[in-house]
């Protein structure tokens, strides 16, 4: 019995793959899973009933992965507890009744938690020496996290000045879903879209506020890649060197 179960363990089937004991999934990689379950939900369940419930769920998982991810790390830790706070309070807020102000204040305050999570994973990116699957979990979340928090930051320029892109965002819903829980896939797309510099061209910033948020999405995108993804891979090919001597 207790062959078996060792087999069947996470540490056994690891290996089996090939994978060294610092290449095992991590807190990033954590964080990553909760990420992807945001992306893949949001569109998935628009329309549907329980929309509200499924976004509140997803990015409550991923603000609380966050926060465990760097539980070590002090300030930030306190720094983002303090933006969790009216971000989670926000969307239990939003169950009860559909208020602008509150869904601005859960976007913004959304948008800050997000940023300050990027900011610490970028730092951690570049003072790490060695590439692990967790560094490279770590290296996709920023990149991903990007994109949800300008999309929030799009949707607090929609709602301070309505008709800021060539469509409307925001979707009809159903009384007692919020506009922003029901169309925040819209922003998503959009966002990723400026991020990877796609331009599909079905969406256009029209106001100030959102052509100045498209064009620093961009330039960040395109930095991103050429440099961090190119740190990352320099490190790598000197770790691959080193085991080679």
């Amino acid at each position: 019995m207790s062959d078996g179960t060792s087999v069947l363990s996470p540490a056994a089937l690891w290996r089996r793959l090939g994978l060294a004991h610092h290449n095992w999934p991590g807190r990033f990689t954590v964080l990553l899973l909760t990420i992807m379950l945001l992306l893949v939900t949001q569109p998935m369940f628009s329309g549907h009933d329980y929309a509200q419930n499924f976004a509140t769920v997803a990015m409550s998982l991923v603000l609380l992965a966050a926060l465990w991810a760097f539980r070590s790390a002090r300030f930030y830790f306190a720094f983002a507890l303090v933006l969790f706070v009216p971000s989670f309070g926000s969307r239990v807020a939003l169950f009860f009744t559909s208020s602008p102000a509150i869904e601005e204040l859960g976007a913004i305050t959304s948008c800050l938690f997000l940023a300050v999570t990027v900011i610490a994973l970028v730092t951690r990116l570049f003072i790490v020496t060695s590439v692990t699957l967790d560094t490279i979990s770590a290296a996709i979340c920023a990149y991903l996290l990007t994109a949800i928090a300008f999309a929030y930051a799009f949707a607090v320029v929609e709602l301070q000045n309505p008709a800021s892109f060539s469509v409307t965002l925001f979707q009809k819903s159903s009384s007692h879903i919020a506009p922003l829980m029901a169309s925040l896939h819209n922003f998503i797309y959009y966002s990723f879209v400026c991020l990877t510099t796609t331009g599909f061209g079905d969406i256009a910033p029209i106001s100030g506020g959102a052509r100045t948020l498209s064009v620093l999405e961009s330039v960040f995108g395109q930095l991103y890649v050429a440099i961090l993804i190119a740190r990352l891979v320099s490190l790598e090919v000197a770790q691959s060197m080193m085991k080679e001597r």
